[in-house]
């Protein structure tokens, strides 16, 4: 249990300091890029390079239907059920890439990002 939370907290200093650095690689919505969060994940995850090249695949995928949900002018509701679809899809192929022990730590840093970001509203 130690253990695990020395690597949950070693983790969580390695992504914001990746998410600190790389802030100048952020679009106008102030995310960041595939490519940096595939780097991002690289480092937090310990992915070897075809994961990481598989993993910032997968998010220029999510990133170019996101920005054509966008342009289709949908809304409200219709697109928050789009982008649900989209971030379900986006999952099942990241869990499909990565090991058990890297899909649970994944899902834990996640969980803090979206505690974080409900945080700030």
């Amino acid at each position: 249990m130690r253990r695990q939370m020395l690597v949950l907290a070693l983790a969580v200093m390695v992504v914001s300091t990746l998410a600190w650095a790389h802030g100048g690689e952020k679009a106008k919505s102030g995310k960041m890029d595939p490519a940096a969060k595939a780097a991002m994940l690289k480092e937090s995850l310990g992915l070897t390079d075809a994961q990481t090249e598989q993993v910032r695949a997968v998010f220029e995928e999510t990133h170019k239907r996101y920005t054509e949900l966008k342009a289709q002018g949908l809304t409200g509701e219709a697109l928050m059920a789009e982008k649900k679809k989209l971030k379900a899809e986006q999952d099942a192929k990241l869990k499909s890439i990565l090991n058990a022990e890297q899909w649970a730590k994944y899902e834990e840093l996640r969980s803090q990002h979206e505690r974080q970001q409900a945080s700030k509203q």
